[in-house]
């Protein structure tokens, strides 16, 4: 279709490993598979909408350090396009570490994220908005999703929000939203109703809300209206980056089909599909 994506936030290294069990205190446990990949929200999100066969531009945290080229390899693998907002900083990028069990695909997360980033604002003259039909934002370096967000906003280009967490500086971000994905665990201060945070969420004038529960019904909001889409009894095998898998694929049929309610089943059918096999890529070679 030849639709463009710009996506901006994480870029991280995970690695995985998946064993029987959760190990306990001073054990030693040997893992069945392993995997490590480039990931985070927006990243696995871009790989995602390119993948489906758009055409990705990541906006994110690359910088020089031991796992440089493998970062920029993967990305070019799935034809992405790299603006890089720190690109002589030497510090590590945010690392994960991830234990997934056998049993129900549920994980363990052990993160790294490095602090005091210096970062150049002078990128985001290194393109033009108007090439892009959509923009997602997942509110990790904030001050690019705020500030792309609301350019896009300004030029009639949908802004998607993937609301993982609450972050400093996200009550300004909202304000440059058309369309809200938020996971069960986003909860803005003060508020931990999930009705109520669609509701602060519509209060915020977006007009396109969807809530994600996990094997529940997902919730959305539109046209004043709140209803629920099921999703699909699968044998979880692993989980890991199925919302950004998620939002990535929303991004992509939203373009194709204009129709938020569609998006969300397709999407839906593209995050459980990822579910189905261990790590992040290999749902793509089925």
């Amino acid at each position: 279709m030849g639709f463009k994506g710009l996506f901006v936030g994480l870029c991280t290294i995970d690695s995985q490993f998946l064993v029987n069990k959760f190990p306990s205190s001073n054990s030693k446990v040997k893992a069945s598979d392993y995997g490590i990949y480039t990931g985070g929200p927006a990243t696995n999100a871009a790989i995602t909408f390119s993948f489906l066969g758009g055409k990705s531009h990541l906006v994110s945290s690359i910088g020089k350090h031991l796992f440089h080229n493998f970062i920029l390899d993967e990305l070019k693998t799935f034809n992405l396009k790299i603006t890089d907002i720190t690109p002589h900083s030497h510090t590590n990028p945010t690392l994960a570490t991830v234990i997934t069990t056998k049993r129900n695909g549920a994980r363990a997360v052990i993160s790294y994220n490095p602090k005091d980033i210096r970062t150049s604002t002078s990128i985001l003259n290194s393109f033009n908005i108007l090439n892009f039909n959509i923009v997602l934002v997942d509110g990790f370096h904030m001050e690019y999703c705020i500030k792309i967000s609301s350019l896009a906003n300004k030029n009639n280009i949908p802004v998607i929000f993937d609301g993982g967490s609450w972050k400093e500086g996200m009550g300004d971000l909202l304000n440059n939203i058309d369309i809200a994905i938020c996971s069960e665990n986003f909860s803005p201060p003060g508020i931990k109703s999930k009705k109520k945070v669609i509701k602060f969420l519509r209060k915020k004038k977006i007009k396109k809300v969807a809530m994600t529960r996990g094997h529940k019904p997902i919730l959305i909001y539109e046209k004043n209206k709140l209803l629920k889409i099921r999703v699909s009894k699968i044998e979880v095998v692993d989980t890991l980056g199925a919302g950004d898998i998620f939002h990535g694929a929303f991004c992509y049929y939203y373009l194709k089909s204009n129709d938020f309610k569609n998006a969300i089943k397709e999407a839906v059918d593209i995050a459980a599909k990822s579910c189905l096999s261990f790590g992040t890529r290999e749902w793509m070679k089925k």
